[in-house]
């Protein structure tokens, strides 16, 4: 601290406020660029994908600056905007908020990481921070409109919303272009290992009514879908991404192991691509569908069952708010539960469902909650709710209170250290 302070300016009020000056290096004292190859690793971001155990994708210079620029101009980036980042940095929705605005010049905001709790805050944070871009996952959208009063206190400078990572509820997601029917909601889609690939933007009519494209592939990047044979299908298949964002490959013993494979799109050209375990359709016109996970699918008494079906149903009924459909482990190991954020109780849903889905495909148990658990990136922790046991997510915390390993925050200090 000491060697900090020596030869800074003594300005001790500037210092009381938890403020310093900062010094801007001069043309000529700034350092030279180094470009880097584009096919040389940029970073690894860990994932844990189906098998629980940690990968690490090795993504190229080339993988990450194909997205950021293209983001940067698709949702009209200035060095005036204010980039809301609420995720956690190594979440792969931050390459908005990190390069995009680096391409841009725009400002980078970081959220404290205590905010997530408390979705009323996160509302208050988006105006008093003067926020102009937010990309964020479903889960904090639906808490921000039920528990947050975004409806009361709409942020009064945000242009360009963007969601990913997993499903909007239909009815909160056309709240939200009724409240904010001048801010363009965009659905991206992409694995960790394309980044985002696919883009939409969800016009200002749609209804809850109406199936939700995750779009078409962002400029440059190729969208099939193939059936069990390998080949390209106008039916429902797994979802494969060809072009410049696909990474590298796993990073395993210092070496990447690339998992992708040569496959013949439907114009006869044969790309690189990734198989992305997604279940989906394509139109005539390029728009993808997403219909799940290929390992949402089961077995249950003889009969092949979509979770994401069942969820959907479960999603549409007007009691519920949002939901989470799982297949169980342990002792409960074959049944389907749906943890439901309701105020109905479990019978009043069960009954409106045999309405709706056949038998066979009727959840065992319907779980009432106030809240659903999430992962450190936001999304709903399903491996949480598949678990043994009986998990019910309830909000424990008195209102206000800090969540448990919270950091606190404070003002910070910048100083300049001189040569």
């Amino acid at each position: 601290a000491a060697r900090a302070r020596e030869g800074a300016p003594a300005d001790e009020s500037a210092l009381d406020h938890g403020l310093h000056r900062l010094r801007v290096l001069s043309a000529e004292e700034r350092p030279a660029p180094l470009p880097a190859p584009t096919d040389r690793g940029g970073y690894i971001l860990f994932t844990s994908g189906s098998t629980g155990w940690p990968k690490g994708v090795l993504l190229s210079h080339e993988n990450v600056a194909h997205y950021a620029l293209w983001a940067a101009r698709e949702f009209g980036l200035t060095p005036d905007d204010r980039i809301g980042s609420q995720a956690a940095l190594t979440f792969d929705l931050t390459t908005f908020d990190l390069f995009s605005a680096a391409a841009a010049g725009a400002c980078t905001v970081l959220m404290p990481d205590l905010l997530r709790a408390f979705p009323r805050d996160v509302v208050g944070w988006l105006t008093e921070q003067r926020i102009t871009h937010f990309v964020a996952v479903p889960s904090l959208y639906h808490g921000m409109l039920q528990q947050g009063g975004i409806a009361d206190t709409p942020p009064a400078h945000l242009r360009v919303a963007a969601f990913g990572g997993e499903a909007f509820a239909p009815e909160l997601l056309a709240r939200y272009l009724d409240l904010l029917d001048n801010v363009p909601f965009y659905n991206l889609y992409g694995p960790t290992e394309t980044n985002a690939c696919t883009s939409y933007r969800v016009p200002s009519d749609w209804t809850a009514d109406q199936e939700l494209t995750i779009g078409r592939g962002i400029g440059g990047v190729h969208i099939e879908v193939l059936d069990e044979d390998g080949r390209p299908t106008d039916g429902e298949g797994e979802i494969h991404i060809a072009g410049p964002t696909v990474f590298q490959g796993y990073l395993r013993g210092g070496e990447p192991s690339d998992p992708t494979r040569t496959v013949t799109f439907r114009d006869g050209v044969a790309r690189r691509a990734y198989a992305s375990g997604d279940i989906g359709r394509i139109t005539a016109d390029g728009r993808v569908f997403l219909r799940g996970r290929r390992d949402s699918q089961i077995k249950r008494r003889g009969h092949r069952i979509d979770l994401m079906d069942v969820e959907s149903a479960v999603l549409d009924l007007p009691q519920v708010a949002t939901a989470a459909v799982v297949a169980k482990n342990g002792p409960y190991a074959g049944q389907i539960w749906a943890y439901a954020q309701t105020g109905a109780t479990e019978p009043e849903l069960l009954a409106a469902l045999r309405d709706v889905l056949p038998k066979r495909m009727l959840p065992d148990r319907i779980v009432p909650v106030t809240t659903l658990p999430t992962t450190t990136s936001g999304k709903v922790d399903r491996r949480a709710l598949s678990g043994d046991g009986d998990p019910v997510p309830t909000s424990t915390e008195p209102p206000g209170a800090v969540p448990t390993g919270a950091l606190p925050t404070g003002p910070v200090l910048i100083e300049e250290i001189p040569a």
